[in-house]
């Protein structure tokens, strides 16, 4: 089984790379990295919604071996992993297992915060600092500034620029995760059981929206279960 993991904004790829020792035998933990940071430092922002799920989607098929597979993304990383299962579902291309959607509300909710992503430069790092996953010491720091700026800001661009488009439900059950102390309600996560025609389960973890991010064991102990339990069923399909 393999497991493609999509960061949330500003975030790379190496944010799960110690994830890909944590699973053992049987599950391959696979981080994919966005254009515009990472080792694709050289490759231009997704200027919307669409290059970004054209653009997963590419990743992924291209480890794609036959074997089965599942995609976990947190926030941003969960809207670009629905709508690159959207195109999976429309191309008839090879299915994922498990979709394990963190830190993000069902597709249509409204979202009633201003946006951010063209505020000045010290009213913009002040209010992503508050959110909790940034250090004020980036911000201080002139080259790590000037590298990650743009790309927060391209991050929330493509995030507070998206506009959901009613669409059919997906066929494959969905995982939603969130913090007990995450802003999104109740009825904002359960939303999501009407994008799926199969199982929707619902977790809520101790934590805010970044809830794993320096204690992940209770997550990827979720995720180990989830993997095992697909895995031990297909062997007997």
């Amino acid at each position: 089984m393999k497991l493609f993991c999509l960061p949330y904004a500003g975030a790379s790829a190496v944010i799960y790379m110690k994830w890909k020792k944590a699973f053992g035998v049987g599950v391959e933990c696979i981080p994919l990295e966005l254009a515009g940071r990472g080792i694709r430092t050289k490759d231009p922002f997704y200027q919307g919604m669409r290059d970004a799920s054209e653009d997963v989607l590419d990743l992924v098929m291209r480890h794609c071996d036959g074997s089965p597979y599942a995609l976990f993304g947190h926030s941003m990383g969960g809207m670009i992993l629905y709508e690159t299962a959207r195109l999976l579902r429309d191309r008839n291309m090879p299915a994922p297992a498990r979709l394990f959607i963190s830190g993000r509300p069902a597709p249509g909710t409204i979202d009633s915060s201003e946006p951010i992503h063209q505020l000045p430069d010290e009213q913009f790092a002040q209010r992503i600092v508050e959110m909790g996953a940034t250090s004020p010491e980036i911000f201080a720091s002139k080259p790590l500034k000037d590298a990650f700026m743009p790309i927060l800001r391209a991050d929330f661009r493509l995030v507070e620029t998206y506009r959901y488009e009613e669409n059919e439900p997906l066929a494959w059950g969905i995982t939603v995760i969130a913090g007990e102390e995450e802003s999104w309600t109740e009825q904002e996560l359960v939303g999501w059981k009407r994008h799926t025609k199969d199982e929707c389960r619902i977790v809520r973890m101790p934590g805010d929206h970044f809830y794993w991010c320096n204690k992940p064991e209770s997550l990827l102990g979720l995720l180990k279960e989830e993997l095992t339990k697909i895995i031990g069923e297909m062997k007997f399909a």
